[in-house]
């Protein structure tokens, strides 16, 4: 990923793209920045609604602490694999090992499925309107089969995940829903920051991709990778090389910078604390 990043530098003209950087509006880029905490509470609250139902003896405040200390670690290491360290801190309030795993996964699991759906729609907007078309048909398919195949999938989910109300899910599904209305708002201001004029849904659609791409293991915080896709999506839309890079570099800084949240939970309470919290 950073090898690619310094590969698209070497192929753009690297002073425009600081000009574009120093050109955007701050106010702008403020008010962006200024939507992570928000981002990071929702995604707390989620936390917590899937930890306390899944039977952990925790409170709020151990479960923002929790989260946001993997945040720190996911955003920093390649693939975000850091957030495994939420394991051992469930493991430390009551969880067993399969529990603790299943919930860390599920959490993921509830940014990844709507991000899938959306992807959907966003191929069908951007690349292949049939190969959208077959995907849709292949998840009616799946739901189906789903459907006929209710009680197994009862047994089975009961085998993998802890036993969670129906009322905790459809929280969770509202959490997650809010968290990426907010995700894309964020990304909305910082591009009109740069002056990047694109119609809503296909700016969504193109942010959508993107963000597949960047969780590719590859590098932290998506760094290359993101730069990469936009770099192409940007591209088909009339969008400046330079602009594309200076508006996909502030998101990855400012990514950092927020970052700097959770280290301060990492660092204030260590993992070997949280049993004590």
């Amino acid at each position: 990923g950073v090898l690619l990043f310094v590969l698209i530098l070497s192929k753009i003209d690297r002073d425009l793209a600081i000009e574009q950087v120093s050109q955007a509006s701050t106010l702008l880029l403020l008010a962006g920045f200024c939507l992570f905490p928000l981002i990071y509470a929702v995604k707390s609250i989620r936390w917590h609604v899937l930890t306390s139902a899944a039977g952990a003896r925790t409170t709020f405040h151990h479960s923002t602490i929790v989260y946001m200390s993997g945040l720190f670690l996911g955003i920093v290491t390649p693939g975000k694999v850091g957030e495994a360290m939420k394991v051992p801190a469930l493991i430390s309030k009551g969880l067993d090992m399969k529990d603790s795993i299943a919930i860390t996964i599920l959490d993921r699991v509830f940014d990844i499925a709507l991000l899938g759906v959306i992807a959907i729609w966003a191929i069908g907007l951007l690349l292949y309107p049939m190969l959208s078309l077959a995907a849709l048909l292949v998840f009616a398919a799946i739901l189906g089969i789903a459907l006929l195949l209710k009680t197994p999938l009862k047994k089975l989910r009961s085998l993998l995940l802890p036993a969670i109300s129906k009322k905790s899910w459809m929280d969770a599904f509202l959490l997650t829903l809010l968290n990426w209305i907010i995700f894309f708002a964020q990304f909305w201001l910082l591009a009109l920051a740069f002056g990047i004029d694109i119609a809503l849904p296909t700016f969504v659609a193109i942010i959508t991709i993107a963000g597949i791409i960047s969780i590719l293991p590859i590098a932290p915080a998506g760094l290359g990778t993101r730069d990469a896709a936009l770099l192409v999506l940007f591209g088909q839309q009339g969008i400046a090389a330079e602009t594309t890079v200076a508006f996909s570099f502030t998101v990855f800084v400012l990514t950092l910078f927020a970052s700097t949240i959770g280290a301060y939970f990492w660092l204030r309470y260590p993992l070997e604390t949280h049993a004590k919290k």
